[in-house]
């Protein structure tokens, strides 16, 4: 594969995520569905998503990584 590519298309009910080549990982495309109750889960879900198709969604053990992160502010 030359380069990688990742779209991601807002629907009424969440995200479709679509890459040009299948992924073993994630498939070809997928679908994030957005929760009535909780409106960060999808697109929370969908960062998760890009970050572990390019390689850097990291672990405990790494001594640098990214993290999504919510904050509540009262």
């Amino acid at each position: 594969m030359e380069g990688w590519r990742i779209t991601i298309e807002k629907v009424e009910s969440g995200y479709i995520l679509d890459v040009p080549e299948p992924d073993d990982e994630l498939g070809k495309k997928w679908v994030r569905e957005e929760d009535g109750e909780d409106e960060l889960k999808a697109i929370e879900a969908v960062l998760w998503d890009v970050l572990g198709y390019f390689g850097h969604s990291g672990s405990k053990h790494d001594a640098e990584r990214i993290r999504i992160v919510r904050e509540k502010h009262e």
